[in-house]
């Protein structure tokens, strides 16, 4: 796929992603509260819906803008694909699929966990793992960085609205 194409693909990708990201956080609600073990509240989700003013509208700018470059040059560009620049490995055939595959699982375990530090496992985790995943297929598919970027704020955002519009939801 050409570089011309990764804003569309991006834009394709993100309400699938975001769908799927989404179903797995219901999923897991629903399974964890059959089986008696209901999962916790995200203790951000309720700060920042108690937020005010300049103070919101920071972290606003902050999750929708700050942490998806940052986090998508850490896990996506350090950890998943400058490996794979670096060994010569990119996404071929046989062992250097397994390599990237390995690469990606990494990145996206290592994704999950820089956003459990010290909180507690809720219906979000898994499904940030999935996210993690996307993220990289969405780089190897687009072959640009500025592609999970743009996924991960549109992800962000929506995230944000909903959190607004449906306050009792998560």
């Amino acid at each position: 796929m050409k570089n011309s194409n990764w804003f569309k693909t991006t834009l394709a990708a993100w309400p699938i992603i975001f769908g799927i990201v989404a179903g797995i956080c219901y999923l897991t609600t629903l399974v964890s509260e059959w089986i008696g073990h209901p999962l916790p509240a995200q203790p951000s989700l309720e700060a920042i819906r108690n937020m005010r003013g300049l103070q919101l509208v920071k972290w606003c700018l902050i999750i929708v803008i700050g942490a998806p470059v940052l986090e998508e040059l850490i896990f996506r560009f350090c950890l998943f694909r400058a490996p794979l620049w670096v060994t010569g490995k990119m996404l071929k055939s046989g062992p250097q699929r397994i390599v990237s595959m390995g690469l990606a699982v990494g990145s996206a375990i290592l994704f999950t966990a820089a956003h459990y530090r010290g909180i507690a496992l809720n219906n979000a985790f898994v499904a940030l793992f999935a996210f993690g995943i996307a993220q990289c297929v969405l780089l190897v598919r687009t072959h640009t960085l500025a592609s999970p970027i743009l996924n991960h704020a549109l992800f962000n955002m929506t995230n944000l609205v909903l959190l607004f519009v449906f306050p009792n939801a998560a």
